[in-house]
């Protein structure tokens, strides 16, 4: 017998060899050819079914089926999403989640300017907008690690990199601009660093050593040219170069969690779904901020930040 399985999640050499290792000297399989996205297979079905070839592969970590797998059209998902609500119910639960985090924050704030900070000198026109980007950062880097932990299954090498490096490069790139303007070059830097090259561990480790390697590689990269980037433009219109780099970012973000659905969950039977609760999220979330701010309030200052 001859069968062609689709298998979309093929990416590069390392993922054939995955599947390789799966088919040979297996009993009943004759020969087989991989494509780009699919596989191409002659088999004795006395001896072997389909429906286990393609169970071997999907215990490998990818999709698998006879029909082709289609990716939707942004216009399509955005239909699709509408009409049927109850399939993206952990991601309306995590923008939920967002933007309440998002308010919880900024009412923590507003309590310690009544209660604490106001007594420092020009609060609100020095920090005052880094707090509001803070704030904004933290909402939707945490809503993409949550809706990335929520979802338990195995994830493909090529998926698994791109993950852990745009979360490394991105929480490197908000957070260190973002130090990098109260406190100059040397704090952001070492913060942007340290929280990208953690986040891109955490979420590449995912698809092995490959994964932590690119997540701590964009995390080295996004962790030092965030604060490089705030504090060459700091006397050039940052203050107008802000919203823009930030509204990108989370664009950024977004779809990365629009990659995550569409690549690792939709159409997935093996996976498990795990979200984690909103205390937990909230109390990570306010840990963090309270954190950075202690960094931005009393933290070393370099020469080139004047308050």
């Amino acid at each position: 017998m001859r069968a062609i399985i689709y298998i979309p999640d093929i990416e590069c050499d390392s993922c054939t060899k995955v599947i390789s290792k799966r088919l040979q000297n297996k009993e009943g399989v004759h020969n087989y050819e991989l494509k780009q996205d699919h596989l191409i297979i002659n088999y004795d079905e006395s001896k072997i079914k389909v429906q286990d070839i393609i169970q071997l592969i999907k215990e490998a970590g990818f999709r698998a089926s006879l029909n082709p797998f289609e990716r939707k059209a942004l216009k399509e998902r955005w239909k699709d999403f509408n009409q049927n609500q109850h399939k993206y119910e952990i991601e309306i639960k995590g923008i939920q989640y967002a933007l309440a985090i998002f308010f919880v924050l900024t009412f923590i704030e507003v309590i310690g300017y009544l209660t604490n900070f106001k007594n420092i000198p020009n609060f609100i026109q020095i920090y005052g907008m880094w707090l509001f980007y803070l704030n904004l950062s933290i909402s939707s880097l945490g809503f993409a690690l949550w809706h990335f932990f929520s979802y338990k299954t195995k994830i493909t090498c090529m998926t698994g990199m791109m993950i852990g490096m745009t979360f490394g490069m991105q929480t490197g790139m908000m957070l260190g601009a973002i130090i990098g303007a109260t406190n100059g070059f040397f704090i952001g830097a070492m913060t942007g660093m340290f929280l990208g090259v953690s986040v891109g561990i955490i979420t590449g480790k995912c698809c092995g050593i490959m994964g932590i390697m690119e997540g701590m590689m964009a995390g080295l990269m996004g962790g030092t040219m965030g604060p490089m980037i705030t504090l060459m433009m700091l006397s050039d219109n940052l203050v107008w170069f802000m919203p823009f780099y930030i509204i990108v970012n989370m664009i950024i973000l977004l779809g990365l969690s629009y990659m995550l659905y569409e690549e690792v969950v939709e159409n997935r039977t093996d996976i498990r779904r795990q979200p984690v609760s909103f205390s937990v999220f909230a109390l990570l979330s306010v840990f963090t901020v309270l954190v950075l701010i202690y960094i931005m309030l009393y933290a070393p200052k370099s020469a080139a930040i004047v308050q």
